[in-house]
């Protein structure tokens, strides 16, 4: 799709034009009576297949205002724009969220990577106590912000717990077989897709699902074939090696019930892996001068 660099909104400045999806693009603006700095989805119906991407928005919107969580992107309104008595374009107005998403940033640190998975969890697991799935987890559906915080994005395909959609929808790399079986979705398929992004994080590399990239048909496979991570990155704890495998098993009983324990799960790996970090080489060198980890040195930088 051609994208137009520049747009024009009543009540808007546009600020900056920030990247494209499916038949949408993405700007921040700045609202002109409350000077508040705002993102802005402009989607474009050119065909009428184009209307699912309308239902999209409109789904997302719906979503959004039912969930109230710091780290889920909050949507405020959708403007519709009408020309020859028919809706061409739907403005969004959604909160901006600074930062950049896990896949344009891929974190290298686990430790950081564990901290923004757990936080990411919380925000999932927060919308299934809702009543919500989903259903695109996803690196690039996770914000990270210049602080740390996250932001869970784009609702579009969010759905009721036990809903069987109409037709297949998901991303490849990270969609769980019973989405493109067309089964009930709960809990467990977000799990799914949450491990396989994860997996993705971790290794850069995503694992193998029932929907290729590069194919039409779909694998009717009683089992996904993974390479452990623990394989591809050394860095990567035994425990949160098992805990992805765990998450993206083929079958929704072998995968953690909900996120819940797999947010317990990620507190324990994370506290203990900022114990090895506190007991690192720098620590143990502290340690061994008689000084408590991180104090200084004495005066001329060197132990007496």
């Amino acid at each position: 799709m051609a994208v137009a660099r520049t747009l024009e909104i009543p009540g808007y400045q546009v600020m900056q034009y920030l990247g494209s999806g499916a038949n949408s693009t993405i700007w921040s603006v700045r609202d002109e009576r409350t000077g508040e700095l705002l993102a802005l989805k402009r989607v474009v119906k050119s065909a009428p297949d184009d209307q699912r991407f309308f239902d999209q928005a409109q789904n997302e919107m719906d979503t959004a205002q039912q969930l109230d969580h710091p780290s889920i992107r909050k949507c405020y309104r959708i403007l519709k724009i009408r020309r020859w008595m028919r809706t061409r374009e739907l403005i969004m107005v959604m909160e901006f969220c600074p930062g950049e998403s896990v896949q344009q940033n891929r974190p290298v640190d686990v430790l950081k990577v564990v901290r923004i998975f757990q936080k990411t969890a919380e925000a999932l697991h927060f919308m299934h106590r809702s009543g919500f799935l989903h259903t695109d987890m996803k690196p690039n559906n996770i914000i990270v912000a210049p602080d740390e915080s996250i932001k869970v994005i784009d609702l579009g395909h969010s759905c009721r717990l036990g809903t069987i959609k109409e037709r297949i929808q998901g991303t490849p790399d990270f969609i769980a077989p019973e989405q493109v079986h067309r089964r009930p979705l709960d809990a467990r398929t977000d799990v799914f897709n949450f491990g396989a992004a994860l997996y993705w994080t971790l290794t850069g590399q995503a694992i193998t699902t029932v929907l290729p990239k590069r194919s039409d048909t779909i694998q009717l496979k009683s089992e996904l074939e993974l390479t452990p991570v623990t394989d591809l990155n050394k860095e990567v704890p035994p425990a949160l090696g098992g805990l992805v495998a765990d998450c993206v098993s083929f079958g929704p009983t072998h995968r953690p019930p909900s996120m819940e324990p797999v947010q317990i799960k990620l507190e324990l790996i994370r506290k203990q892996l900022e114990r090895r970090g506190e007991s690192g080489p720098a620590a143990r060198s502290d340690k061994s001068n008689g000084r408590p980890p991180g104090a200084a040195k004495p005066p001329g930088g060197q132990d007496a």
